[in-house]
């Protein structure tokens, strides 16, 4: 009987606990369901670019745009032949993400010998 009153109380502690924590630290939007639809659809390609922005958008508003988010956007820039916009998302990505450097540096240099244009996903 102890055993389960003090197991109750734990649970109860715990979900009191994560009832007040928030559920992410960063602003993700719609970008999941639009990654999902733009992979099954790559026609819905508008429709996850504009998820990618207002994800940001918000991000922006509460410092808090979810990782990847501006260099996925950049990324279709670039495919779109948009050299100058990507490169502004990719930086502020390594501004925000020092981690991202590596991959993103590499991105940048080959964009800059070999532009892109088309739009497959």
């Amino acid at each position: 009987m102890r055993r389960t009153l003090t197991g109750t109380l734990v649970l109860a502690t715990l979900l009191g606990m994560c009832a007040c924590a928030p559920a992410t630290r960063f602003n993700w939007g719609n970008y999941e369901d639009a990654l999902y639809r733009y992979y099954k659809s790559p026609a819905e390609r508008d429709a996850y670019r504009t998820a990618l922005i207002d994800a940001i958008d918000r991000g922006r508003a509460q410092n808090s745009i979810a990782p990847g988010l501006l260099a996925e956007l950049g990324y279709l820039y670039l495919e779109d032949g948009d050299q100058a916009r990507a490169r502004v998302l990719f930086e502020e990505e390594i501004t925000r993400f020092p981690e991202a450097r590596l991959f993103l540096a590499r991105i940048i240099d080959n964009s800059a010998t070999r532009p892109m244009a088309g739009g497959s996903p």
